[in-house]
């Protein structure tokens, strides 16, 4: 999941606030008075991808997968849609041997976590592993798109990429306002709301944010220690990161992007401060108005009908907006009208129309910009594929898109496959923003469900063409809801799955409390990123916390090992079962046979030890926390 850092008036904004101004007099920074420059420097995205290839590398290793198939020329495998012309078209080309499609299992398991979070009941494995049809993963996805767990799923998603938190470093939603916030965005994905209109419904709101809750985006970036300017950048910010991806124009909001970016983004580095201003003065009328106090406030979001964004602070969380420190084209400028930043996809960027407010207006060039669909469907591509076409995903640089035009010097294409990229951008926009269809046109790719485990010598360089599938340990809530769904044993929150929950510091009672969850790295969704690796301390949270041991002991009631002690299920019974519901899949002959022999030797013929022991043993295992 995405979670910016550095972000929403995160600590990011603050090392280029006013204290800034002691250490220069010009706009022009040595770029080690950017705090954004050091923490984003992977254009290119080559340390994520080889870290997410290396981890899949080292966990494929330790867990093959049966595929059901032998390793074969790229060329062999069936290509389904667009997605497979593209993927596997270069790999043809470029003579990059792919993984073998996955199996049933690993396909199953895999697209249940992917658009449920959840992964598939026993019964569901056994009559999708049977069914002979030739269609029935297509099926699947649309039985798994059409459900409740997936609104759920990507309720939590929109939550993650909005950072709908009870407490910000800037201003804070706290609970009323966050729990209106998600119950808008529940209701968005389970009515199929587009998602331009998501985007235009939230850069425009205005009234009270529990009434109409998208008004939330206005009152997330508040900034409540500074200027009304430095609310206005963060939403500046916010916009262009959260739907277009660029992220780059957070580091604009201090100072020129040259000299700061140069190395990083090739477009930010030609923006120039004022460019970023024009960006935020479409938010310069608005007005927020809180009422009441933490967990019971709430606030109204109006527009006024004059105002521009005046450069006349030097306080606050930026540095000083005047003419004593910067010089605006033409100079002499106090205030700056709104204008959309311009790239080479959308040139002529773009200004309110004549009677259309400034927010209205935004929202028309946000949704209209072909930037959004790409970044759009460059966040969902990361979400089931665990890599991005482009990386880091909320880093585009508009320079660097077209190979037709390639930028200068030694940068590269950013995008590892252009052309794709491009048509499920198109494909997204012309079939309404609908979230269902485009993951839809992802998951039923055979590109989509290749294995994990990879039969020939893996090479680094065959990363971005996503010959194997990505491996990526599971999220904190996902691992407590598979937990809860492999014992059987509901959790006792509030809610029923650890994904329904509205925030990440809303975790509370014995199973949220930090110590099962707060391990696997929840984040914050404001400065603390979301964590996907693995650690010793997970390790010995899975051994020894008591919402797994006591899931799995054989007295208590209603497990899925009372449950088999109760009904005197055999040794092999329980060995098939326990795997069934626990790791989604059948186990091979071998550790069959391992199970057996350990029934016998160790547990003296105790049915109900043995269950107890086996189901603990597969619950800390590598493979149930991870989705390959």
């Amino acid at each position: 999941m995405k979670s910016r850092a550095t972000g929403g008036g995160g600590a990011g904004w603050k090392t280029c606030g006013a204290g800034a101004l002691l250490l220069a007099s010009s706009a022009v920074f040595a770029s080690s008075d950017c705090a954004f420059a050091p923490s984003h420097a992977d254009p290119d995205g080559r340390a994520r991808r080889d870290a997410v290839s290396r981890a899949t590398r080292a966990f494929a290793a330790a867990h093959p997968v049966a595929t059901g198939s032998t390793f074969h020329p790229v060329a062999r495998i069936p290509r389904v849609n667009y997605v497979d012309d593209e993927i596997f078209g270069k790999m043809e080309a470029d003579h990059v041997p792919s993984a073998p499609r996955s199996s049933d299992t690993e396909f199953l398991r895999r697209v249940t976590l992917d658009l449920t979070g959840r992964i598939p009941d026993a019964d569901v494995v056994v009559a999708f592993v049977a069914d002979p049809s030739p269609d029935k993963r297509s099926r699947m996805v649309d039985t798994l798109l059409a459900s409740d767990a997936f609104v759920d799923r990507w309720t939590f998603y929109y939550d993650e990429l909005l950072q709908n938190t009870r407490v910000s470093s800037a201003g804070s939603l706290w609970n009323q306002n966050m729990n209106a916030y998600h119950a808008y965005i529940q209701d968005a994905v389970r009515s199929h709301k587009p998602w331009d209109v998501m985007a235009r419904e939230m850069i425009g709101a205005t009234g009270v944010t529990t009434t109409n809750a998208a008004a939330n985006y206005i009152l997330r970036q508040q900034q409540e220690n500074g200027p009304a300017q430095d609310t206005y950048d963060n939403l500046a910010s916010a916009t262009a990161a959260t739907f277009l991806g660029l992220n780059a124009a957070l580091c604009t909001s201090c100072h020129n992007g040259q000299g700061h970016l140069d190395a990083i983004n090739l477009w930010g580095s030609t923006v120039k401060r004022q460019d970023f201003w024009g960006m935020a003065a479409f938010f310069s009328r608005v007005t927020i108005t809180r009422t009441g106090t933490y967990d019971t406030s709430f606030s109204t979001i109006s527009e006024k009908t004059t105002g521009q964004y005046n450069l006349n602070t030097t306080t606050g969380n930026k540095t000083a907006r005047t003419a004593a420190y910067y010089t605006t084209t033409p100079p002499g400028l106090g205030d700056i009208a709104p204008a959309y930043l311009r790239t080479p996809l959308n040139p002529a960027g773009g200004a309110p129309l004549a009677g259309e407010s400034n927010r209205a207006a935004l929202g028309r060039l946000v949704t209209s910009d072909p930037q959004f669909a790409r970044a759009t469907v460059n966040y969902l591509w990361k979400e089931m594929f665990k890599l991005g076409i482009v990386e880091p995903a909320d880093a585009f640089d508009p320079l660097r898109q077209d190979p037709a035009n390639p930028p200068l010097g030694s940068w590269s294409i950013q995008p590892t496959h252009p052309a794709l990229l491009t048509k499920l951008g198109q494909d997204f926009a012309a079939h309404g923003y609908d979230l269902r269809y485009i993951l839809g046109v992802m998951a039923k790719s055979n590109a989509y469900q290749l294995s994990s485990s990879y039969p020939g010598t893996w090479s680094e360089t065959y990363t971005p063409y996503f010959a194997r599938h990505f491996a990526q340990r599971l999220l904190a809530e996902e691992v407590w809801d598979a937990i809860v769904k492999a014992t059987g044993v509901r959790s006792n929150m509030s809610v029923d799955w650890a994904m329904q929950l509205t925030g990440t510091q809303t975790q509370s009672g014995p199973d949220l409390n930090g110590r099962l969850m707060g391990p696997f790295g929840a984040g914050n969704r404001d400065t603390v990123p979301r964590l996907n690796k693995f650690s010793i301390m997970q390790a010995l949270t899975l051994m020894n916390n008591n919402q797994v041991t006591g899931r799995t002991h054989q007295d208590f009631a209603g497990t899925a090992v009372n449950k088999l002690v109760t009904a005197n299920a055999t040794a092999p019974q329980i060995v098939t079962s326990l795997y069934l519901q626990t790791l989604s899949r059948y186990p091979t002959a071998a550790e069959t046979a391992q199970c057996l022999s350990i029934f016998t030797t160790r547990n003296g013929g105790s049915t109900a030890y043995f269950a107890s022991d086996l189901q603990w043993v597969l619950l800390n295992k590598l493979d149930f926390v991870y989705n390959y």
